[in-house]
């Protein structure tokens, strides 16, 4: 290509596969999964580690050990606060729906 961009023609497509993509529901939902799925595995991934931080700051008393623990908590706190927030938000709403039936 020289750089000179899309034809008419091209961009015409692109917009119509781009209007195609954000109506398709089930790529959205596929996508929002994933995204929380990978989020879940991390604050998992983080919980495990914190907890092993915890266990050898615990039993060695070393000060790099015990801030380590702290660093590991609060990044672990701030990667689980989203994923239980939504937990609750979607257990809630699903008792409202089953409620207002």
């Amino acid at each position: 290509m020289d750089g000179a961009g899309l034809s008419d023609r091209e961009q015409r497509a692109l917009s119509a596969i781009e209007a195609h993509l954000r109506s398709d529901r089930s790529l959205d939902r596929l996508l929002r999964s994933a995204h929380l799925r990978h989020r879940t595995a991390a604050a998992c991934l983080l919980g495990a580690v914190t907890l092993a931080l915890l266990i050898a700051a615990s039993i060695t008393v070393s000060q790099p050990l015990i801030w380590a623990f702290a660093a590991a908590w609060i990044l672990t706190v701030v990667t689980a606060l989203p994923v239980v927030g939504g937990w609750v938000r979607r257990r809630w709403q699903r008792r409202e729906r089953t409620a207002g039936s």
